[in-house]
């Protein structure tokens, strides 16, 4: 009799230590899972809309932008509105999408989006990134206004830096 009491104790003790375990075993595969996740540009260009629409516009400059970006001589974060006024209207510029078009070759990407504005114009924003401490980072952006949705892009296009 005790040594079937001493076996259940033994269950329960192994039992009980499983239940421990496991969650820390799911933390484990799933943290692995999301490192190794390769996150689209569209991905990337959705959080900054997010964080622009959420006015954390230190996130914006620390985690979503390239150094080349970051380098202007920005007294603080609340100024971003007026050091980059078209990244910060960014977010508001497209309501509705239609397409979306990337490419990525190594540290380098383009992102570009077809849809319309609150007047209900078509445009296009065309988007180049940059791959910083191994996170897709915005490095450029070009906006086009289109005469009429027949102008929409079919793929990706890089925009063309203005000097």
């Amino acid at each position: 009799m005790k040594i079937v009491k001493w076996s259940q104790k033994g269950y329960g003790i192994c039992f009980t230590a499983s239940f421990k375990i496991i969650p820390l075993l799911l933390l484990l595969v799933a943290g692995c899972a999301s490192h190794n996740r390769n996150d689209t540009l569209f991905d990337t260009y959705s959080l900054y809309a997010d964080k622009v629409q959420e006015r954390d516009y230190q996130y914006v400059l620390e985690e979503l932008l390239t150094r080349s970006m970051r380098s202007r001589d920005l007294k603080s974060s609340s100024d971003f509105p007026d050091y980059f006024p078209i990244l910060s209207d960014l977010p508001n510029i497209l309501v509705n999408y239609e397409k979306h078009f990337e490419m990525r070759d190594g540290n380098f990407g383009c992102l570009t989006l077809n849809g319309f504005d609150r007047f209900d114009r078509p445009a296009v924003i065309k988007m180049e990134f940059g791959k910083e401490q191994e996170r897709w980072k915005l490095d450029y952006v070009a906006v086009d206004y289109l005469d009429s949705p027949a102008d929409f892009k079919n793929s990706v296009v890089c925009p063309k830096r203005r000097s």
